[in-house]
């Protein structure tokens, strides 16, 4: 009995296919055993991973978005409809009269035969509106037609022998021949989401299937989006099952899922919502050749389309794409709502017959980007669960791009400062949006798409070039390198390094350009929207840039430079309340604490010169100031500076210049310089009061005039 050999899997036992049950893999070729399969199978999947960019990547779960979704029922579901009885198929219509036995009721001239009528062989009345006595290989006692298409009937019958409720699929010639060849591989399908395939009768010929009670699946009223997209999610699970084992399904619809009520295991408060793909009458192997020529127009791509030539598992893929379309189609009214512009980009990727080859290649690739737009969703109220999680493709971003408002503000802005004749001070923007430069230094690198075999050894290391060019600032190099990889220009890839290339050359509405077609591939990854965050509040968009900002740090805070951001833009709309409250929820990750507690000092303290409209701080922000700067820890020189920040804060409240020259004046053991010290010194001589001379008592102590005061007795 042979086990999975793959140090990830609990060792399974391995299928009559060849595959682990728990890992759905082959297991690793074994030392001096390797089979030509095998050999291809690791060709294959050497090829799909790709190279790396700039980063080794590890292939994730692309199913994560399950986890973050209650598969309960809140509710029970309506009962399922009996079938609609309907007329024996014509197939099956001969001649009730044993003596006798000829075809009857069949149709000529492409018209259909009739239902009920006499036997042109011995005048015997038949009628097949209804399938009574009907009985198939001797042991299917036929019920009910559940339905007729291209591919045959359908008939729910009594299993004799089993003594269960079965489907019986019938099969056209077409699709006989291969599900004939491959019968064996069908039986053995196990997987939660495909319905059981019991056998395979030769007589016309049939597929026995479970039949499984429910509805077509559709939306139901109260359906919470991501209810619907955790479906999604468990369709690509079985169509990554069937693909893995050379199979297209090839008829992927809404009545083709069936949508039913499983109880849940021992203990379990509530039955579960669950899918199962039916109807496997159109099913073929990928390696037949020749176009598809039974499937649903409506969910299938256009007849001109490559995957009529030469089908692929993106013919499925397809079809999984309008069938979320059709279900989510009232989720997709308001794109304002969370995850659901995500969804509407996501679909169009899934389904775009413009540019063929930006469509899913597996179900893998799909489900990684499906799942990464139910994280959104579930991130937003009421659920609100956040979820950290490496990136499928792209590396982790170590810099927190919080554009200064996580440190003191600079001494050099003391040193440069100007005061008017009311002491009210001339500074540089205390924080401002990290330059395009900056950005582009920080953004991460992609990762190599393990399920894009498109990118070869020579594009990966253009690529890997390229990217290093860009960290020395040689954008001419940079540029070159990306025209070397031979990326189409609809790839992401392209789009990603050509954004980056535009930042270095400070060209933000380009950068922003590319980025946006980067967000159109994959609308599951924070990233660009990360990066489109940055673009807009450089172009001081501060709805959009809240926009992308707020979905980044609600689904996970850990991103801090969306954080960071937010609370920029916050505070910059005169929401201080709130860009506070974005500050103290990044004191969580522990990253970004300390530069998270240093922010909410200086947002509960600073007035922006370009904040509209303006809003000085309350003396309840003064007070909170005070006590988040007594239990910061932080060196002498940022206690200092932002000691400095909260004195300049309360003299716009209570025009005390003479705390606020003492605080200037205290920066002064932190100058680099003498010149920076001498600075700084005349500013707070400059900020002080000025005296009121009491000349009486003066003259008194001293015994001299007013002419013969010296100034430098008093301090100056």
């Amino acid at each position: 009995m042979l086990r999975c050999n793959r140090p990830d899997c609990g060792l399974g036992e391995i299928d009559k296919q060849g595959f682990c049950p728990k890992c759905d893999k082959r297991p690793l070729p074994r030392e001096g055993a390797v089979s030509p399969a095998g050999v291809a199978q690791e060709q294959r999947a050497g090829s799909a991973r790709g190279v790396s960019v700039g980063v080794a990547q590890v292939r994730p779960d692309p199913w994560y978005g399950l986890d973050l979704i209650d598969s309960g029922l809140t509710a029970d579901p309506p009962d399922p409809p009996l079938p609609v009885a309907g007329p024996v198929a014509e197939e099956h219509r001969f001649c009730a009269n044993p003596v006798c036995g000829q075809p009857v009721g069949r149709g000529h001239g492409g018209e259909p035969g009739r239902t009920a009528g006499y036997c042109a062989n011995c005048g015997t009345r038949f009628d097949f509106a209804q399938p009574h006595g009907l009985t198939i290989a001797g042991r299917y006692d036929v019920e009910r037609v559940l339905g007729s298409g291209a591919y045959g009937a359908a008939y729910l019958a009594h299993d004799r022998n089993l003594e269960t409720q079965v489907v019986l699929k019938a099969l056209n010639r077409s699709v006989a021949r291969t599900a004939e060849h491959e019968r064996d591989v069908l039986v053995g399908l196990r997987h939660d989401s495909i319905v059981r395939i019991l056998g395979y009768e030769p007589q016309g010929p049939h597929l026995v299937l479970e039949y499984v009670p429910g509805v077509a699946l559709s939306a139901r009223d109260g359906d919470r989006l991501e209810t619907l997209l955790a479906h999604g999610v468990r369709l690509l699970q079985a169509l990554d099952y069937l693909h893995a084992r050379g199979l297209l399904h090839c008829d992927v619809k809404p009545l083709n899922v069936i949508r039913f009520r499983e109880e849940g295991s021992a203990g379990s408060a509530r039955p579960l919502d669950r899918v199962r793909l039916i109807d496997f009458g159109a099913v073929r192997s990928q390696e037949e050749a020749g176009p598809i020529v039974a499937y649903t127009k409506a969910y299938a791509p256009p007849e001109d389309d490559p995957e009529h030539v030469k089908p692929t598992p993106g013919f499925d893929l397809y079809g999984l794409g309008m069938t979320l379309r059709e279900v989510c189609r009232s989720h997709g009214i308001d794109r304002a709502a969370p995850g659901v512009d995500s969804l509407m980009l996501l679909l169009d990727r899934a389904t775009d017959i413009v540019v063929p080859e930006r469509r899913f290649v597996s179900a893998r690739q799909f489900g990684e980007q499906l799942s990464g737009v139910v994280r959104q969703i579930v991130a937003a109220p009421p659920v609100g669960r956040q979820v950290a999680r490496p990136s499928a493709l792209f590396g982790s971003m170590t810099e927190p791009l919080h554009g200064g408002l996580g440190t003191a503000r600079p001494l050099d802005h003391w040193v440069r400062a100007t005061v008017a004749g009311d002491a009210l001070l001339t500074l540089p923007a205390p924080f401002s949006c990290p330059g395009p430069r900056d950005m582009a230094g920080a953004l991460p690198t992609p990762l190599s798409d393990p399920d894009d075999p498109r990118i070869g050894d020579a594009a990966g290391n253009a690529l890997a070039e390229s990217r290093l060019a860009l960290r020395r600032r040689d954008v001419t190099r940079a540029a070159q390198a990306l025209t070397r990889a031979g990326l189409p220009d609809w790839h992401w890839l392209h789009a990603w390094y050509s954004g980056l290339i535009a930042l270095a050359r400070e060209d933000v509405p380009r950068a922003a350009g590319h980025f946006t077609e980067v967000r159109r591939a994959l609308p599951g990854e924070l990233i660009p929207q990360l990066a489109l965050g940055l673009c807009a509040e450089f172009r001081d968009d501060h709805e959009v840039a809240r926009s992308h900002y707020g979905t980044v740090f609600d689904t996970t805070p850990a991103l801090g430079a969306a954080g960071f951001g937010l609370a920029r833009v916050h505070l910059l709309s005169g929401r201080r309340a709130e860009a506070v409250a974005t500050a103290e929820r990044l004191t969580q990750e522990f990253r970004y604490e300390r530069e998270a507690r240093v922010a909410i000092v200086r947002l509960l303290v600073t007035v922006p010169a370009r904040q509209t409209p303006p809003a000085p701080p309350t003396h309840d922000d003064l007070t909170d100031a005070r006590a988040a700067l007594d239990g910061l820890q932080v060196d002498d020189a940022a206690a200092a500076g932002l000691e400095a920040e909260i004195r300049y804060a309360e003299f716009l409240r209570a025009h005390d210049r003479l705390r606020l020259s003492e605080a200037v004046r205290g920066l002064g053991a932190h100058a680099p310089t003498e010149r920076a010290y001498v600075a700084l010194v005349d500013l707070a001589n400059r900020l002080r009061p000025a005296l009121e001379w009491r000349w009486p008592a003066l003259r008194r102590r001293t015994g001299r005039s007013r002419v013969e005061a010296r100034p430098d007795t008093l301090g100056f």
